[in-house]
């Protein structure tokens, strides 16, 4: 009777060392990950620092200049080389084509605040917010100036911070598409031509100023974009 037992004790001995041993194997494959993921994060934040460095010296040396005038090809405004076969390439891309749909996002001190006070820029990002519609999550953004580029920002974009600041779809359609034409058509447009345009459609003198106060044919806002290239396991060259 007693030999019967011995068979099913041992393979009951046999799983629990199965299951001890994968455990434990779990337990440092998981410790392994941990320390893997830590160290990659270690080094990814070193190296985002490193990058963010070098474009604040950049921007130190270019704060003088033109930054239109040194933007290339694709809209890169300078490259890096590294040793080990690596390339930083930097571009700055116009933010300011877009519409400020986030009332949260205004920045306090920028100058149309001086013609439109703050809670009256948070009330045309809002209404902006609603003229784009669908559109917003393309041609919106959560942050900068209420002002936008006049010279390349979208139709969408155009209408849609006219109509909020106006709100009368027919006066602001009318100036909207007048302003594109004028913008295609004319290669010094200015304050002055702005209000002209203002003047003939009808608007307002007090809310002239206001309208010209958030079109811009100098944009401030610049998004910036890094890549790291290099070479990755097997000579493979891929964005890091």
């Amino acid at each position: 009777m007693r030999r019967a037992f011995v068979m099913p004790v041992v393979i009951l001995l046999a799983l629990i060392v199965s299951l001890t041993v994968t455990v434990m194997l779990n337990r440092n494959t998981v410790r392994r990950y941990d320390v893997d993921t830590g160290l990659l994060s270690y080094v990814e934040g070193h190296r985002e620092r490193g990058i963010r460095e070098i474009i604040a010296i950049w921007l130190q040396f270019s704060a003088k200049q033109d930054l239109e005038a040194l933007i290339g090809r694709n809209d890169v405004v300078f490259t890096l080389d590294y040793s080990g076969g690596r390339r930083l390439t930097v571009s700055l891309i116009n933010d300011q084509t877009t519409a400020l749909t986030d009332p949260q996002g205004l920045i306090p001190s920028q100058p149309s605040v001086e013609v439109i006070d703050l809670e009256t820029q948070r009330a045309i990002a809002t209404r902006t917010r609603q003229a784009l519609g669908s559109a917003a999550e393309l041609f919106g953004r959560d942050s900068g100036p209420l002002a936008i580029d006049v010279v390349h920002a979208p139709a969408d974009v155009l209408h849609a911070i006219t109509l909020a600041l106006l709100q009368d779809p027919e006066q602001a359609s009318a100036y909207a598409s007048r302003l594109e034409d004028l913008r295609d058509t004319s290669p010094d447009l200015d304050r002055s031509a702005m209000l002209n345009l203002a003047d003939d459609v009808g608007i307002e003198i007090a809310i002239q100023t206001q309208l010209v106060a958030m079109l811009t044919t100098t944009p401030t806002l610049w998004r910036v974009r890094a890549e790291l290239t290099g070479p990755r396991s097997g000579d493979r060259h891929a964005t890091i």
